[in-house]
């Protein structure tokens, strides 16, 4: 018993003499707590800025890409070979696009830029107060409510203003206003010729498939009825220099045609295959 109690006043001196040694107070405890958790909240607030941040960049390159993808995206309007092809432009103005033509427009950024790329030949009947630029590597037509035919291949280039009024610039720089009935050409060698008495129903007589020309190249006239045919024709090189006045009309066959316009000039018409066709010296 005694022995007992004397085991237990020795722990209990041992432990009250113990000391264990903390640097730290507790006022130093808890500031750094405090500090712990301010810096957890300036943290949390980083992470939430950043994140805004990034949510408005990611905002920022759609916005571009959209903008990018209205301005670049183009939609294009064909007549292939022996077709005429007629559609309604933004703004409701309708176009007429002769066989093997090809014309081009950005539609999601018609408000911005009324720009139409043409190669080819075409025949615009514009609404009122709907302006736009017609523009083809030969040069550019800008018009507002009128009604004009562009023609566009290779070097020609030829407008036709059959109502209204349309200003025309070529790619040399030169600029013309034609009003009513007048047209102006532009040569090879970037002549312009300017013309007040057309006939407008010669201007435009393709749409109705009839083919009016004067004095025209008559290389020129064969390669039309190779687009409105869809047929292939080789002509020999002698013929260069020929000219062709007349008229055509879709209808008969592309050989009855082709010997109604060569005729005149001593030429025949070969046909190699169904539709390829050759034109030679006649025999006779």
């Amino acid at each position: 018993m005694n022995d007992h109690l004397t085991h237990k006043d020795e722990h209990s001196r041992f432990f009250k003499n113990a000391q264990i040694p903390y640097s730290r107070s507790k006022e130093d405890v808890w500031k750094d707590m405090v500090a712990q958790m301010e810096e957890r909240q300036h943290s949390g607030g980083r992470t939430r800025s950043l994140l805004f941040y990034r949510a408005a960049a990611a905002v920022v390159v759609l916005l571009v890409g959209l903008a990018a993808f209205a301005r670049f995206y183009s939609a294009t309007l064909q007549a292939p070979a022996g077709q005429h092809v007629t559609k309604t432009l933004p703004g409701g103005s309708k176009v007429h696009l002769n066989a093997g033509t090809e014309l081009s427009y950005h539609p999601h950024w018609w408000r911005f830029a009324r720009i139409l790329e043409l190669e080819g030949e075409a025949y615009f009947e514009v609404e009122a107060g709907n302006r736009f630029t017609v523009k083809s590597p030969q040069g550019a037509t800008r018009v507002l409510g009128t009604r004009f035919n562009i023609y566009a291949r290779n070097d020609a280039y030829r407008v036709f203003c059959l109502s209204g009024e349309v200003e025309v610039e070529t790619r040399g720089g030169k600029k013309k206003s034609l009003a009513s009935n007048q047209s102006v050409s532009v040569s090879k060698k970037g002549e312009v010729k300017y013309r007040s008495d057309l006939q407008p129903k010669h201007a435009i007589a393709w749409t109705k498939n009839r083919f009016v020309y004067t004095s025209a190249p008559l290389v020129e006239v064969l390669k039309e009825m190779e687009r409105q045919f869809d047929i292939s024709i080789q002509v020999d090189a002698s013929i260069a220099g020929e000219r062709y006045t007349g008229n055509f009309q879709r209808g008969s066959s592309p050989q009855t045609i082709l010997e109604m316009i060569v005729r005149p000039f001593g030429l025949e018409v070969q046909q190699i295959q169904q539709t390829k066709f050759r034109i030679t010296q006649s025999r006779n």
